[in-house]
């Protein structure tokens, strides 16, 4: 039953059942002594006594074989007692005798037609609904919703798209491999190995058995290696499965699912950390989430572990399985769950949520939209201005069928989808399965920018603050950072004309950042940085990452002006320092072309300081040129080093 038919059905019932019943309007010759059972009939329905109500209909048909008002009445009646099939052919008959007996009429039964499979009937009469003056427009939405739903199956059917999945090597064994996920950074990949195996507490002789196991690849070499069994604390106590991971790889949600006391199966959803390499004790998530009558499960953390979605059919939801939400408090708690909506949840189920890392684009599957069978898998996408979810979109024929389609995930650049099955050519029972996800079925283009912060011996800085700042909206966002690795990942949106950049501040240091340029296709996927966190020293260099210039050319690009802009802050929170800035180049074209060039390119920055409000002596400038490099100019890493802008401190 279609979420359309379900709507319409909660309606015809709301009329027959609350509402008055009223005749429609009919030309045609009248029968007084038809038109006093009929009479009798309406009070009888609006009395709420069927039994004589139908006695009065058979009377009245009795005597005008062709009554309107008698089919129309006969539906009622027959709707009212659950006799659908009854109700739609007298119906049926009314419209046919009176074409304009009522327009609600054609709505009802377009949708039971639906229902029922009769496609060109269905489609007939809610078109013919939508061009009667006289019909309640409340029901228009639903209508141009159902037949969309008619016209899905062949448009999805005749508009195949792109399909080639492929078993993903290593991964895909004869045992069974399922319920996986792959990290942001795509380094990880968990999933369930089901396979027979001798449990490690019997010893030598001991009888092989089925068992399930938490299971963890790597990405090494391009590949992925097969994957062995989690340690403690997994695999001990609980059936552990499902996971999601943040993008920083400390963070790591899963299912475990438990029978109590009464024999009730319960899943919730638990998590684990990771600190000083290991993971630290399995904890459920909390009573407020998790609740003892109810699943959840299925969950799914978004890149920088602030929002977690998951599967549920607690009370409060929209229909069986629905897909809710947590957001994270500064303090680190999860809030109580929030219902995504209607947009997103049906009367029927929702089902193996996947949040991309660009916490816009949401995948998942469904059995109650519009659909090929079964469940299908959809994606849904938020509205910058409203932050709601846009209609979701079925992701299509082959990739969906008539069968049920589960636990789609998207990797971190979008242009790759993997799922689990057990119905296509692979290594044996369940494996992962990996395609090319067509262009507009992908998720908003992002980056994701981790490293090390490090100070100028090389010591890992934990105390730091690391911001992400949008340079067009100006909005800033913190990153955590490690306390233990001063490691950091953050995921950042790369959306047209919006370039973002990363800063790292801390008293007494040195201007550091990362910029992304949002624009640079090279940007999208994983941009390793590492980031000195360095205290300020008279004479000491610090280079301004990315600043470029083209080839031969001094004149500053937009993207250098936003870095430079960011370091104009920095001086201005720093008003008793001077600098130097200086600029180098490799040894690539004549000597004396190269100062030149580094003269000019340090004099461009220079100026532009000075029209931004930075006081002319607190600064200098110089070039030159090949005369002091960093690295080795034999190698193209080495010349992108020599190839730098600097800024000395002269003073404090």
């Amino acid at each position: 039953m279609t979420k359309y038919f379900i709507a319409a059905l909660l309606g015809l019932l709301s009329w027959a059942v609350t509402a008055q019943v009223e005749l429609g309007e009919c030309e045609q010759e009248k029968s007084e002594k038809a038109d006093v059972q009929i009479q009798k009939a309406l009070k009888a329905i609006n009395a709420k006594d069927l039994k004589m109500a139908n006695i009065y209909v058979g009377n009245a048909q009795k005597m005008q074989a062709d009554n309107a008002h008698a089919f129309y009445l006969d539906g009622e009646i027959a709707f009212a007692s659950g006799n659908l099939l009854k109700a739609e052919a007298s119906w049926a008959q009314c419209l046919a005798v009176c074409p304009d007996y009522k327009p609600e009429l054609y709505y009802f039964l377009g949708i039971i037609y639906l229902e029922n499979g009769k496609k060109q009937k269905a489609e007939e009469y809610l078109s013919k609904f939508l061009t009667m003056p006289g019909r309640e427009r409340g029901y228009d939405k639903e209508v141009k919703a159902a037949l969309k739903e008619i016209h899905l199956k062949d448009d999805l059917m005749n508009n195949p798209v792109p399909f080639d999945p492929q078993p993903v090597k290593a991964i895909s064994t004869a045992a069974d491999e399922y319920l996986a996920i792959i990290s942001p950074d795509e380094e990880l990949c968990f999933f369930t190995r089901r396979q027979k195996k001798v449990d490690k507490y019997s010893g030598p002789s001991g009888t092989a058995r089925v068992v399930e196991e938490f299971t963890m690849a790597n990405l090494t070499g391009g590949a992925y290696t097969e994957g062995v069994a989690l340690t403690a604390p997994f695999n001990e106590n609980f059936n552990e499965g499902g996971a999601t991971i943040t993008a920083n790889n400390t963070e790591l949600y899963f299912t475990v699912c438990q029978v109590d006391k009464d024999g009730y199966q319960n899943c919730d959803i638990y998590y684990a950390k990771r600190e000083f390499g290991n993971w630290g004790d399995i904890l459920p998530l909390g009573e407020h989430i998790n609740t003892p009558k109810s699943w959840e499960s299925q969950p799914s953390v978004s890149a920088n572990g602030d929002v977690l979605y998951f599967t549920s059919n607690r009370p409060g939801g929209k229909g069986g399985l629905d897909l809710w939400v947590c957001y994270r408090q500064p303090n680190g708690d999860w809030q109580a769950p929030e219902n995504l909506g209607e947009m997103i949840n049906t009367a029927k189920n929702e089902k193996s949520p996947f949040i991309h890392s660009d916490s816009q684009t949401l995948y998942f599957a469904s059995d109650g939209h519009p659909s090929l069978g079964g469940y299908d898998i959809y994606y849904a996408k938020k509205d910058d201005a409203t932050k709601l979810w846009i209609e979701p979109t079925n992701i299509g024929y082959p990739i969906n069928t008539a069968a049920d389609e589960i636990g789609l995930f998207v990797s971190l650049n979008g242009k790759k989808a993997y799922f689990n099955s057990n119905k296509l050519k692979g290594a044996g029972g369940w494996d992962l399965y990996a395609f090319d996800l067509y262009e507009s079925a992908r998720p908003e283009k992002v980056a994701l920018v981790k490293g090390v912060l490090k100070d100028e011996n090389d010591n890992v800085v934990t105390d730091a603050k690391l911001e992400v700042k949008n340079l067009k909206t100006k909005e800033i966002t913190e990153v955590k950072v490690d306390q233990f690795t001063g490691e950091y990942a953050t995921v950042v949106r790369l959306k047209e004309e919006e370039n973002v950049i990363i800063k790292v501040s801390k008293e007494g240091t040195a201007f550091t950042s990362k910029f992304v340029d949002a624009s640079d296709e090279t940007s999208s996927g994983v941009i390793k940085s590492d980031l000195k966190v360095e205290e300020i020293k008279v004479g000491t260099e610090y280079r301004i990452n990315d600043i470029h210039f083209a080839t031969n050319s001094f004149e500053l690009s937009e993207n250098s002006r936003q870095i430079i802009d960011e370091f104009i802050l920095f001086l201005n929170e720093n008003p008793k320092i001077t600098i130097d800035i200086q600029g180098h180049t490799d040894d690539v074209g004549d000597d004396a072309a190269n100062l030149s060039l580094s003269v000019n390119r340090a004099r461009v920055v220079y100026e532009y300081l000075i029209e931004n409000g930075i006081a002319q002596k607190r600064l200098s400038h110089h070039g030159y040129g090949e005369t002091r490099p960093l690295a080795n100019n034999e190698t193209e890493q080495g010349k992108a080093e020599n190839r730098r802008t600097v800024f000395i401190i002269t003073g404090r």
